[in-house]
């Protein structure tokens, strides 16, 4: 009898085996304003397009058995940000790496010629979606779907509920230990085949507990943590001519201390928020907060998600992601 994860992988193959034949799906090469290409992926039809923006460690890949089935009905365009996915080779320009992302979401939606289009974000796409509402503008956003990211990173006498929660300092802590360990070879452009091998495997240690935060089941975690320790593996889904783009990812959240309440303040679009209830990442309080500072939102609780509702509840997920295209 199958479990109910091997059901949905089953069920995910044979979403996309079907649904792959009869959609247009391509992937374009997109030149940014600093001349360094992203890549994107572009399916199905319709009038406004849903933009979907993935997480640190994810590409745009990840959003297909959602976006898949739902492509005779809507157009989406998916880009694989900076350092990620096929856009792995692109160097960030900026300190502020989510400032970088929303510059280029600006290139898109200049290079599509769009004056209304859906935007979706999970974790640091999330950030980035905000990132370029408040530096651009909200206009030509119809609706924005916010995934599983608190509004503040870093925890203060006022906010407890940053990124690990109540683990924030101590986990942050760790993080700028092995950033500062890493510095001096990305200053020298080392090669990741030249590092020590004990600093790569405290690299993936550290990614493999990053990633076993993100996951709310006990066999997940495990996984995450399994396959960061096999460096064969993990490179495959983390690749490292460009390792340097994890560490600017890491380094930028450290060093800026985001908080986004303001910015979902002079949001005029109507706000799906999706809070993953059993979250590490961060925490559902803080989460749920954001409902305070927003004109238009509506709150869609996951029960039984972490951090990532595409993987804990799928079902769920792609209908809520039909409904918010749809609507």
């Amino acid at each position: 009898m199958m479990t109910n994860q091997a059901l949905h992988d089953y069920t995910v193959k044979i979403i996309i085996t079907i649904t792959i034949k009869k959609t247009n799906l391509n992937m374009s090469k997109i030149t940014m304003r600093d001349g360094h290409p992203i890549h994107v992926r572009e399916l199905g039809t319709g009038n406004i397009p849903v933009i979907l923006l993935h997480g640190f460690g994810m590409q745009s890949m990840h959003w297909l058995p959602f976006a898949l089935p739902l492509a005779n009905k809507f157009r989406f365009i998916i880009p694989d940000l900076r350092g990620f996915g096929r856009s792995h080779l692109s160097p960030h320009n900026q300190k502020c790496v989510i400032s970088n992302y929303a510059d280029d979401l600006a290139d898109l939606v200049e290079h599509y010629q769009l004056t209304r289009f859906k935007l979706a974000g999970i974790s640091m796409g999330a950030f980035t979606a905000l990132q370029y509402q408040k530096k651009y503008g909200d206009h030509k956003v119809a609706a924005y779907m916010h995934i599983d990211q608190g509004p503040i990173t870093l925890n203060s006498k006022e906010w407890s509920w940053g990124i690990f929660g109540h683990d924030n300092v101590v986990r942050l802590k760790k993080a700028e230990l092995l950033i500062n360990k890493l510095m001096p070879y990305i200053d020298k452009k080392s090669p990741y085949s030249t590092l020590p091998k004990k600093l790569t495997q405290e690299l993936w240690q550290n990614l493999g507990d990053f990633f076993s935060t993100a996951l709310s089941k006990p066999s997940h975690k495990a996984l995450a943590i399994k396959a960061c320790r096999y460096e064969s593996i993990i490179t495959r889904i983390m690749p490292t001519q460009n390792w340097p783009a994890y560490i600017y990812c890491l380094k930028s959240y450290l060093e800026h201390d985001y908080n986004m309440l303001k910015t979902f303040e002079n949001l005029n679009t109507p706000v799906s928020l999706l809070v993953g209830l059993k979250s590490e990442m961060y925490p559902c309080g803080g989460q749920l907060r954001i409902a305070d500072h927003t004109k238009h939102c509506e709150v869609i609780p996951f029960n039984n998600s972490g951090h990532a509702p595409l993987i804990d509840q799928p079902f769920k997920f792609i209908k809520e992601l039909n409904r918010f295209a749809a609507t």
